[in-house]
């Protein structure tokens, strides 16, 4: 009779943790649809508002109530609607599809931002209004979708953290509120959110003390009631989000499953903020090229091995010294078969694996290609992998390693030794440098006028709003699916004014699109204290030089015309102090050897 009562009391306690999740979720799901009215009801109101010709400050007063509901429900909709990122809340650019040459115009919160708040002489109403139709139609094709989306607790676990990640990169950084400098405001919104879900979805009495005082603490953050430029941003990452984090991790335990979905960055964003979540093998394009440390072994022999190139006196090596962190120091890299230079600098390799597009023209989507390209390049290796193989079977030792490597392979092909390589360098992403120990560490490790440059950097500079933390390359977070290249209009010699662009065309070499033209890969600023010299064709030989040219606003700043430049043109007026303070920043970025 009592295993009876038992059974039965444990079969209620199922039923009754079964129906929490789904009571959960349909709350869930009613709050979020109720949240995206809210905002199509704001954006409508803004609409009538054009049509009677309300003043400008009422116009921009009713778009921050948009954006502002619609932060509560971000995490939600970006989750789910990936699809819709970019027409919803990316940035006022082009998206241009180089698969099938398209470039469709952008739309979204960004565009309507940009024209409302224009001069009041110069706003486009009928303008405004086709944007909001189609911000509306689209949030109402969420709607429609989101009834029938089921919401799973490792979904809500993954999109919590996303969303921390979201406001640090994107958020904080004034990336997605570009003129209306609403920034940290919506950063409060969107962790407001963000405890609505959890007391919603979990319930507050499921909610620990401690997980409560965490998310307490950090909607009390002294930060929010700072303006944007001197908003504490290391402060609010290290005593906010990554104790919040922790707190939001232990809500859910990832299970075997979870773990079999392949993800770039780790679940927790304490992880990824400490540079501890990254995965280099999400950019494998097959199964069998994956990390082993095997292949590591055997990749950094051939990384330095001259007999795989036709001459002999060549090797990944000689253009990506170790010594000079993984670059030559050359203003351009030299052309070792035909004399003279290459047509651009060498980058360095560190971090070169966290990057969904290889060269500086993106012109491979992986370390694999990359590498192909190189090999058959008739100004660099110029040897074709049969040749290769012939080298390689006679070498004992060599052929022991490929063995231990690809033990379930008979023969050797082209793809295992250029998976080989780049494995070797998908190792080196060493997070070792001074800010990383910052953030992992409870001490204080940086001076004063490096936390000043950390927040120059990620705040009034802009810098981060295209070098995103925390791997200050263009990768884009939360979903690192994509890598951005940008226009800022590189001179051909260092002058600052009356300059003429470089010729070197970027992507549109590889793309005929126009909005390509003068378009580069944005590179990390990790170890850029050691790199020298900048830009793809080395044309800056300092830190100085490089933050110059973006204060001044890129091309425009030093007298060139480039219609589709993308860097802001507005100058950034930062005074001595604050150049000094982001340069001691940068060289915080350099890992330890």
């Amino acid at each position: 009779m009592k295993n009876l009562l038992l059974f039965v009391s444990l079969i209620g306690i199922v039923l009754s943790c079964k129906e929490n999740k789904i009571s959960g979720e349909l709350a869930l799901k009613k709050w979020s649809i109720n949240k995206i009215d809210s905002v199509i009801i704001s954006l409508q109101k803004l609409d009538s508002q054009l049509v009677r010709q309300t003043s400008q400050d009422s116009l921009k007063s009713n778009f921050n109530l948009a954006r502002t509901q619609f932060k509560h429900v971000e995490s939600i909709i970006e989750y789910y609607f990936q699809g819709l990122t970019k027409r919803i809340n990316g940035p006022a650019l082009p998206d241009i599809k180089v698969e099938d040459g398209q470039v469709w115009p952008p739309h979204g919160f960004q565009v309507i931002e940009q024209l409302v708040y224009e001069d009041p002489s110069k706003v486009e109403t009928d303008l405004i209004q086709n944007e909001l139709q189609l911000l509306i139609t689209d949030l109402n094709f969420i709607k429609s979708n989101l009834s029938e989306t089921s919401i799973l607790p490792r979904h809500v676990a993954e999109l919590l953290q996303q969303e921390l990640i979201r406001i640090t990169s994107l958020g904080i950084t004034g990336f997605d509120s570009p003129i209306a400098f609403q920034s940290i405001h919506e950063a409060y919104q969107a962790l407001e959110g963000m405890h609505q879900i959890c007391d919603i979805y979990y319930g507050s009495s499921a909610l620990s003390q401690t997980f409560k005082t965490a998310f307490a603490s950090t909607l009390q953050f002294d930060g929010f009631k700072q303006n944007f430029d001197d908003f504490d941003r290391l402060a609010f990452i290290k005593s906010s989000l990554i104790p919040l984090s922790i707190e939001l991790s232990r809500l859910y335990n990832h299970t075997a499953e979870d773990s079999a979905i392949a993800t770039p960055i780790s679940r927790v964003y304490a992880d990824w903020a400490k540079g501890k979540g990254f995965n280099p093998d999400f950019y494998v394009n097959y199964e069998v090229g994956k990390y082993s440390l095997a292949k590591q072994q055997l990749g950094a022999r051939l990384f330095s091995d001259k007999q795989l190139s036709k001459t002999k006196n060549i090797s990944c090596a000689t253009c990506h010294q170790s010594s000079k962190y993984f670059t030559d120091g050359e203003i351009k890299a030299t052309n070792f078969i035909h004399g003279g230079t290459l047509s651009r600098n060498s980058p360095t390799l560190l971090y070169a694996a966290l990057q969904s597009n290889q060269f500086y023209d993106m012109r491979s989507v992986s370390l694999e290609d990359q590498i192909f390209d190189v090999m058959h390049n008739e100004s660099e290796f110029n040897l074709s992998p049969e040749v290769v193989f012939q080298h390689i079977k006679k070498d004992s030792a060599y052929i022991a390693l490929f063995k231990k490597a690809y033990p379930e392979k008979d023969s050797l092909g082209s793809y295992d030794i250029r998976n080989a390589i780049a494995t070797y360098v998908r190792s080196l992403s060493p997070f070792s440098s001074r800010l990383d120990q910052e953030i992992s560490s409870n001490k204080k490790i940086l001076t004063d006028q490096e936390l000043k440059g950390f927040n120059i950097f990620m705040g009034k500079g802009k810098c981060g709003t295209c070098h995103f933390f925390p791997l200050f390359n263009g990768t884009v977070p939360p979903f690192y699916s994509k890598s951005e290249s940008e226009i800022i209009g590189v001179p051909s010699a260092a002058q600052w004014s009356a300059a003429k662009i470089d010729p070197d065309l970027g992507r549109y070499g590889i793309h005929k699109l126009e909005e390509l033209k003068y378009s580069f890969k944005t590179p990390t600023v990790r170890n850029a204290e050691h790199t020298a010299p900048y830009m793809h064709n080395g044309v800056y030989n300092s830190l100085a030089e490089v933050i110059r040219f973006y204060e001044v606003g890129g091309a425009k700043g030093i007298g060139i015309s480039l219609p589709n430049q993308t860097l802001p043109f507005d100058n950034l007026k930062l005074n001595s102090e604050e150049k000094e303070a982001l340069i001691a920043f940068i060289k915080t970025l350099s890992d330890n050897k």
